[in-house]
């Protein structure tokens, strides 16, 4: 057995999919679906489907919210990768202050976007570089609180 080595003297930010805080928050339950090959994950950019209460992964259409509550899920919808399986019902949060893994740098007030493939979630200065990137922007979403690097974690708040 060796010995440690290193020290780290920063403490972990936060879960991905977890509430940041007590501030006001909105969720709702759907029925999430893949896009593709892409299943659905938490902390991850949902859209509305054609289908009630049903909501994918990503796609293009009228933004839902991002999956929440990564300790409410059975062994049987999850795993280790936040991962959960095709037609898992979950909470979606519309509102509030949450915990997501970040692909880019992000600072606050960046604004935020997602990739319609993935549902991955990408702050920018400008709503202009996420349109450039080929991202769809989270209406009235920001980052707040922290900096994050990429594949980082960051607090992003969902206004409605």
């Amino acid at each position: 057995m060796t010995l440690q080595r290193k020290v780290y003297q920063e403490q972990a930010l936060g879960v991905v999919g977890e509430f940041a805080d007590s501030s006001p928050k909105r969720v709702s339950a759907y029925v999430l679906r893949a896009n593709g090959e892409v299943a659905p994950k938490v902390g991850c950019a949902y859209t509305f489907t054609s289908k009630d209460n049903e909501l994918k992964i990503g796609g293009t259409g009228v933004f839902a919210g991002i999956a929440v509550g990564t300790n409410q899920y059975s062994a049987d919808n999850f795993n280790s990768s936040l991962t959960l399986t095709d037609g898992a019902i979950a909470e979606i949060c519309s509102m509030g202050h949450i915990f997501v893994a970040t692909k880019t740098e992000v600072k606050p007030n960046y604004v935020a976007a997602f990739n319609p493939a993935t549902g991955e979630i990408y702050g920018y200065e400008s709503a202009d570089a996420a349109t450039t990137a080929k991202h769809t922007l989270i209406p009235n979403a920001k980052f707040v609180f922290c900096s994050a690097d990429k594949n980082g974690t960051a607090v992003l708040e969902l206004n409605p």
